[in-house]
């Protein structure tokens, strides 16, 4: 009769579609939801549908320390002109109650914040930047939170000289934005497991026109900048990424963009493919990145096999593919 009943059980599932577990048959594990560019443990579907926030960020003496680092999902460092470069602060999965100093955006967002259908915070930019930048927002790529139209998501801080000035917060971006839709962030693959393979690497430096020092802590890579530590202003705590990635490619000057030092702006080509370094796990791992437009970058080993980032804060290098990274 106990067998009988079973079988009923079954048959009524099966005929009518249900998923609920029956008794003796195995059920496939749940698959765990993880936030798609921290690779960390989210607590639903739902939360990791909310746009991102993308924040430009100043890397110039004068701005150190910023505020919000700690707090990103992501820091990805860009070339800009006479060699500087600007962070795009990327939160997803946790938020900041301060973020700055924010400084103008550039062509090269256009690279990457319309795949992430983000909300791009800056204070302006040059007229041929936002004679892209504004109607790349009305077509729906992206949602833009300029102080020049949207100033109530800003406030100028004092003991701060302008152009520094100027700090917001994740909350004040989300209610500028005025937008509640839900998106596919496209991730980056992450993975507990350290990839196969790889050199030791207690420390390695990447130079434009300052250099950038990392050193293996035995759980992330403590860094610092012109031999002082990054901090994280609001906080003060050490900004330590867990995965650091170099994406080689080309950088090419922008005609008619110098600035009044008569340096011009430049872009980048993050599309196709071209060599790459990963640093995690105290370890460095030479190879490929590879990227369509729309998703995110891919990395993959000498060999051809993936390599997947540590779950955890990354930083993630654009320079010149004729650049060199130095050991120590």
């Amino acid at each position: 009769m106990r067998r009988l009943a079973l079988c009923v059980v079954v048959v009524f599932a099966v005929a009518c579609g249900a998923s609920a577990p029956v008794p003796g048959i195995a059920q496939p594990a749940a698959k765990a939801v993880v936030w798609p560019l921290r690779g960390t443990a989210a607590p639903n579907g739902d939360v990791i549908t909310r746009r991102p926030i993308v924040v430009k960020v100043p890397n110039d003496p004068a701005a150190r320390p910023q505020s919000g680092l700690a707090s990103a999902d992501m820091i990805w460092e860009l070339p800009v002109e006479g060699g500087i470069t600007r962070y795009a602060l990327l939160f997803h999965s946790q938020d900041a109650s301060q973020v700055g100093p924010v400084r103008s955006a550039r062509l090269s967002d256009l690279q990457y914040v319309p795949s992430l259908k983000a909300i791009l915070a800056h204070v302006g930019g040059s007229e041929p930047v936002l004679a892209k930048i504004r109607p790349a927002a009305e077509r729906g790529e992206f949602v833009d939170v300029d102080e020049f139209t949207k100033a109530n998501a800003f406030e100028r801080v004092g003991g701060k000289q302008a152009p520094y000035n100027a700090y917001t917060s994740t909350a004040k971006l989300r209610e500028a934005a005025g937008d509640s839709a839900r998106i596919d962030v496209p991730a980056f693959a992450f993975s507990d497991e350290a990839p196969k393979g790889g050199t030791p690497a207690s420390s390695f430096s990447v130079a434009l026109s300052s250099r950038a020092t990392y050193t293996w802590n035995g759980g992330s890579w403590k860094r610092a900048q012109d031999g002082q530590a990054t901090k994280d202003a609001a906080g003060g705590q050490d900004v330590s990424p867990v995965n650091v990635v170099i994406v080689k490619t080309d950088v090419t000057e922008i005609p008619g963009t110098a600035d009044v030092t008569g340096a011009p702006s430049v872009d980048f080509r993050s599309t196709g493919s071209g060599t790459a370094i990963v640093f995690r796990d105290g370890m460095r791992i030479d190879g490929t990145w590879s990227r369509q437009q729309g998703e995110m970058y891919r990395f993959a080993d000498a060999g051809g096999a993936e390599v997947r980032l540590k779950p955890g804060l990354t930083w993630l290098h654009v320079v010149p593919k004729d650049m060199a990274v130095d050991a120590g």
